[in-house]
């Protein structure tokens, strides 16, 4: 926890990168990548593989919920204003751990990946992840180790949601 509040204020410093890491968080930036990678699969011809990865990210953001419910960890911004004073409120307080932002990129770069195989495309998508993972942090949103859990869970829900999709695909 130590570790997690003095990244937290660290990367506070670099609170000119507000509106930046708001533009990561956002529906706008989100939308397009989805909207992007959703055309490349339409003119590729493999759209029900698009559709699947929605899917399983919709399906990981319910797990995501489902755990916050599970381990009911407050936010930083809740638990820990003192630290960062100029920080506005965030969600529900016992919302914290895992990250959904996070979960939700990297599974869906995960399937992304693991399906193109475009070296281009996984370091974008990847990278974007990263960014609005880190975003959460900068923004007092989520501590690290809630950004890296859920991270971790995408990942690994992704490698599970591709082996069924593989399966699925030589039925």
């Amino acid at each position: 926890m130590e570790i997690d509040l003095s990244f937290s204020q660290w990367l506070s410093q670099f609170d000119h990168l507000n509106d930046l890491a708001l533009i990561f968080s956002g529906r706008v930036f989100s939308g397009s990548l989805i909207a992007g990678i959703g055309i490349y699969y339409y003119r590729i011809k493999k759209f029900k593989i698009f559709l699947f990865i929605c899917l399983a990210t919709g399906l990981g953001d319910l797990l995501g919920n489902f755990l916050k419910d599970l381990f009911l960890q407050p936010r930083p911004c809740y638990n820990h204003i003192d630290l960062f004073p100029n920080t506005d409120r965030c969600g529900s307080d016992l919302t914290g751990m895992p990250s959904n932002h996070a979960l939700n990129f990297f599974i869906f770069s995960t399937l992304v990946h693991l399906n193109l195989k475009k070296p281009i495309i996984s370091v974008i998508f990847f990278a974007s992840s990263l960014l609005v993972a880190l975003s959460r942090v900068l923004l007092v949103k989520h501590l690290l180790s809630q950004v890296i859990i859920g991270a971790l869970i995408g990942i690994i829900m992704g490698i599970i949601f591709n082996t069924a999709l593989q399966k699925w695909i030589k039925i």
